[in-house]
């Protein structure tokens, strides 16, 4: 679950402990079973003063819990990091693809102001291990104002999946096509199948069936 600039968050899940540690570097992770719990500040260089760190709290064979904590400053839109937890798995053809189940549940809180978003991020490729060309986020939370890449302006489409209804934009990020489910409002909980966002694509706008899911966070 990609977490731009997340506010302190915790992905709860029924979880058992781990050695809980924090870790506050540029590029730190942590291996957790499948997930990779990484910290991530892409964008620190902004904001020299500010920092963040993320500690992971617990896990089960098919989930994993963390919190992150920050404090930036800096201008206001780049973007300073993004906690998120990857996932490992064999990359396939989005046509073979029949579900990707998921739940999320989350808090945050923060003081004085905050731009940020929680989001699922799905990556694609014309083969496992080429680059990216093709990006599938789907957001639950988008805090203080942020936005998706859009080329119009305006939603593409309006769905409604797991009891929540989004807003689908598309945009270019230099090569990459990218889908931006935002939900209209801000779900804390959220359970449902991930390949349906896949589904309900545009027919004029959407990305090969055989394009390879090899990305997951």
């Amino acid at each position: 679950m990609k977490l731009l600039i997340p506010a302190t968050l915790a992905l709860v899940a029924v979880a058992s402990s781990v050695d809980a540690q924090k870790y506050c570097g540029r590029d730190d992770f942590k291996v957790v079973g499948d997930y990779t719990v990484y910290n991530i500040l892409w964008g620190e260089d902004n904001d020299k003063t500010g920092g963040q760190c993320t500690e992971v709290t617990g896990s089960t064979s098919s989930s994993v819990s963390w919190k992150t904590s920050f404090n930036w400053a800096g201008d206001n839109w780049p973007v300073k990091s993004y906690a998120n937890a990857a996932l490992k798995f064999q990359p396939k053809q989005v046509s073979a693809i029949k579900s990707i189940p998921t739940s999320m549940e989350y808090t945050y809180t923060y003081d004085g102001h905050i731009i940020a978003n929680v989001a699922y991020d799905l990556f694609t490729s014309s083969s496992e291990s080429g680059e990216v060309e093709n990006e599938l986020m789907v957001w639950l939370a988008a805090l203080g104002g942020p936005w998706p890449l859009t080329d119009s302006g305006k939603p593409i489409k309006t769905v409604n999946i797991g009891g929540v209804d989004f807003d689908l934009f598309q945009g270019m990020n230099k090569k990459v096509k990218v889908f931006s489910y935002v939900a209209k409002k801000t779900a804390y909980k959220f359970s449902a199948d991930l390949k349906k966002f896949f589904n309900e694509l545009p027919t004029n706008n959407t990305l090969p069936q055989t394009q390879y899911l090899w990305g997951y966070s």
